[in-house]
């Protein structure tokens, strides 16, 4: 399960909601298992972690199985995974579909085409990005966000974006945030401190912290030029680097390139059971992404950790982040605005406190678990009103 699916299901079940979930090959070849009251039926004959290979009729006879058995009362799709549920279906069994949108497929066009412009990505890239687009907005996404009863956005911008690019009603679009759990991060200076003993890093030392799947999309690269720089005027600094991926030996290279390679700390993964210990550790938190993102976890989990962020002004973020009131705002791929940033907020302590402490109440009272739970509880009651009327 990703991590909004698992908090979801966890804060259905805790209310007395019955959740059966829909996933694909379970890398440990499982049929079925339960946790925590949370029935999960696993693929067989799909891919772990892709919709691609047999998922759409895999998925719709699963469905229509279990749904024999004992019918549902919704459908939730997570992004496209009910595409190929037909609206016959839907109508006969008289159940509403709701989907989640974290972003598009133009979302992600605009993300290649960025990154082309940074040259990061080369110009065969964005022409199968165009490609893909096409397939994806005729065939996926329109059909299904015509056919959903309700659609969830995560972002103010995708709700302006459906409305655009997919005609979709307006009244249909609701806005709900991704939550997190305030409890679990929060700001505790003892786990600051048992990072930095674990890692050897002495006591006054201050740590920007970049924590994602390791890639040239995320900027981490950007990330690694720009702390060069500062380290020259701040040498007690480190990057403490959270991940990994595909670009992680490339970033290491970069680093020795960089000359900077003492004083970037490469964890490599860490469980999200373990990631707030990293966040409380830190000084700084950056994303200075190049992707157009939906709404980035790691940024609500910083805030709520009561950390000053510096962040790239796309996609969703500023649905976050106030530049200026909780969290500091740059134009992606822009490594000079980077490190202006970043040493503003080293070098003004106090205007960096009071973004951070704005940040945790941000974070606490828009951002919780328990919010994004009820608001979506109410999504599923408007669904199944509006599925009622329409008869």
């Amino acid at each position: 399960m990703e991590i909004h699916g698992k908090l979801l299901s966890e804060g259905l079940t805790k209310r007395g909601h019955e959740v059966t979930i829909i996933s694909t090959k379970n890398p440990s070849n499982l049929e079925f298992e339960e946790i925590n009251g949370i029935k999960i039926n696993y693929l067989q004959n799909t891919v772990f972690g892709s919709k691609r290979k047999n998922w759409p009729n895999a998925s719709l006879n699963k469905f229509l199985e279990l749904n024999d058995r004992n019918p549902f009362d919704i459908i939730l799709s997570q992004q496209s995974s009910a595409y190929s549920f037909p609206r016959s279906i839907l109508k006969k069994n008289k159940i509403p579909l709701i989907t989640r949108v974290a972003g598009t497929q133009l979302d992600m066009l605009m993300s290649v085409y960025n990154q082309t412009l940074n040259f990061k990505r080369g110009f065969l890239d964005l022409f199968k990005e165009i490609l893909r687009t096409f397939y994806n907005y005729l065939l996926v996404e329109l059909p299904l966000y015509h056919k959903s009863t309700e659609i969830i956005v995560v972002n103010h911008k995708l709700a302006n974006s459906l409305k655009r690019f997919y005609f979709v009603d307006k009244e249909k679009t609701n806005l709900v945030f991704h939550g997190t759990n305030t409890e679990i991060f929060k700001p505790d200076k003892k786990l600051r401190d048992s990072i930095k003993d674990k890692y050897r890093i002495s006591t006054d030392c201050k740590i920007l912290l970049i924590a994602s799947t390791v890639s040239k999309q995320k900027g981490f690269n950007l990330a690694l030029i720009a702390f060069k720089k500062i380290f020259q005027t701040h040498p007690n600094i480190k990057l403490l680097v959270v991940g990994e991926g595909i670009y992680l030996e490339d970033l290491k290279r970069l680093a020795h390139q960089l000359n900077v390679q003492n004083n970037v700390i490469f964890t490599g993964h860490v469980a999200n059971e373990e990631i707030f210990r990293y966040y409380n550790a830190s000084d700084i938190f950056l994303l200075p992404t190049l992707r157009v993102e939906g709404f980035p976890r790691v940024l609500v989990e910083a805030m709520s950790c009561k950390k000053p962020i510096v962040a790239s002004r796309i996609g969703g973020i500023p649905s976050i982040i106030d530049d200026g009131k909780n969290g500091l705002l740059i134009t992606p791929g822009n490594t000079k605005e980077l490190i202006d940033k970043i040493l503003f907020l080293l070098n003004n302590k106090d205007f960096a406190n009071k973004l951070a402490v704005n940040a945790r109440e941000k974070a606490v009272k828009i951002f919780s678990l328990e919010k994004m739970v009820e608001e979506t509880i109410k999504v599923f009651e408007l669904a199944i009103t509006r599925k009622k009327e329409q008869g």
